[in-house]
């Protein structure tokens, strides 16, 4: 399979060479720091005060992860996903254990997305994480980035 003219295992080489060097590269964070602690509860509060999926969402919306809140291997960060459906009631996956992250998630929010074997995947995602292209919280909390908010914090 290819993405463009690309074989998807060169596309998957760049992937994981661009992770190793991100890595290596990496500013290690003190969690107590005040700035940290200020950013936490600002996307919990997010989380707690956005409005319902079905009042912000519609099909064919281009969407994509706010900062912080990707949970999911699909979209990467920044990658755009279309809206497919909108549910009002959410549905809960009672599969899960409670000591997993995905346990009690409300899915309410079908995206597509094209993965980079070049295949369109739909699933279901909690529609809180995600913002619409347009929104600045894709960026960091409060539109800023997450570079600025810990060299300056």
């Amino acid at each position: 399979m290819t993405q463009g003219n690309e074989h998807w295992l060169a596309s998957l080489g760049r992937v994981l060479i661009g992770r190793d060097r991100q890595s290596a590269e990496a500013v290690q964070v003190d969690p107590s720091d005040p700035a940290i602690t200020k950013m936490t509860i600002n996307l919990a509060l997010d989380l707690l005060n956005e409005e319902r999926s079905h009042e912000r969402f519609s099909p064919r919306d281009r969407v994509t992860w706010k900062w912080g809140m990707k949970n999911k291997g699909v979209p990467l960060a920044r990658q755009t996903a279309v809206v497919l459906q909108v549910r009002k009631d959410p549905i809960i996956d009672s599969t899960q254990t409670p000591s997993s992250t995905y346990y009690g998630e409300p899915l309410d929010v079908l995206i597509g997305v094209y993965t980079h074997e070049g295949i369109f995947r739909e699933l279901w995602v909690d529609g809180r994480r995600l913002c619409l292209l347009t929104d600045q919280r894709l960026n960091g909390p409060n539109g800023a980035s997450m570079a600025g908010k810990v060299k300056n914090g």
